[in-house]
Parts: C-alpha cells; sequence; structure tokens
C-alpha cells in the first residue's frame, strides 16, 4: 500500500510550534506516511538572499490540494490564517471532485469569544479534540492516524 501523504498545516512562526509540528510529523512518518511541512518547503523559498513568497504560496497550494489528508491545527483563540487558507482550497478542491481527507486538531483548551471555533471549520471531515493537559505528541498523534484512516477507509466506498 502506497503511503498517505499527510500535509500538516499549523502555524510554524515560533520555535515552540516548530518543534512541536516536527515531533508529529517524524512520529506520523515512523508509522509510515509521508508528512509535508511546509515550514520545510519555506526554506526553499525564503532561504539567504531569496524572498520568493509567490513561489512559497504556489508550493504551498499545490502540495495542500494534492495531499491525501489534510491536518489543520486549530489552536490558538483564532487558527492561524494561513492554515485556515490552506483548510479552504483543499475543501474547496474535495468538494469539486478531488480526494483526500481534512482533520482538524484542537488541543488548545480555552475557548473563542463565542465559545466555537469559526463555523467554517465545520466543513472540516472532522475534528480531533485533545486537550492539552495530555501532553503525550504520540498519543495524539495515534488519534490523529487513527482519523485519517478511518475516514480514508470511509471513502473508498
Amino acid at each position: 500500500m502506497d503511503k498517505t501523504v499527510i500535509y500538516w498545516a499549523a502555524p510554524c512562526f515560533t520555535q515552540a510550534e516548530r518543534i512541536w509540528n516536527r515531533l508529529c510529523a517524524e512520529y506520523l512518518r515512523k508509522k509510515g506516511h509521508e508528512v509535508i511541512l511546509p515550514q520545510d518547503e519555506a526554506n526553499k523559498f525564503l532561504g539567504g538572499d531569496k524572498q520568493d513568497f509567490k513561489g512559497l504560496a504556489e508550493s504551498c497550494y499545490s502540495q495542500a490540494i494534492g495531499c491525501d489528508a489534510m491536518v489543520d491545527i486549530l489552536d490558538g483563540p483564532d487558527p492561524d490564517s494561513g492554515m485556515s487558507m490552506e483548510a479552504g482550497f483543499k475543501i474547496r478542491d474535495i468538494k469539486t471532485g478531488g480526494r483526500g481527507v481534512t482533520v482538524g486538531v484542537r488541543t488548545d483548551f480555552r475557548v473563542s469569544e463565542d465559545g466555537q471555533l469559526n463555523a467554517m471549520f465545520r466543513l472540516l471531515d472532522d475534528i480531533v479534540f485533545f486537550p492539552s493537559f495530555n501532553e503525550s505528541c504520540q498519543e495524539l498523534c495515534d488519534q490523529i492516524d487513527e482519523k485519517i484512516q478511518t475516514l480514508l477507509k470511509s471513502k473508498e466506498h
């Protein structure tokens, strides 16, 4: 069986975010998946004197719609704008005949001002809630993996 290609759509601006993204990606890779981390892809476009933001955006767009599964990290009082765009691209692609699944992940135990996530995230295939009081990246990734496999199998039929 081919590897499931997972696009990890998440904030990647702080050291903490980048390290957590990498820990989760490494664990999912050990489970046999191919994981695309946009923070690594950015290095191709933003290194040294090179600042190709359009190239970066086009690369992220292509990989987002081409993946088998997109994991959308929904943490914070208002989820990351880049991740939100990527989720929207993938949802549109799926709704217009593309393939794949979308899984939101919320580890943040805080609620937004209205107590809900933005209504648009209801278009994701499913959401894994894993409050951060449990700090096991492996347990979280096991739940993500299980959700992805269940959703992909349900779309085969």
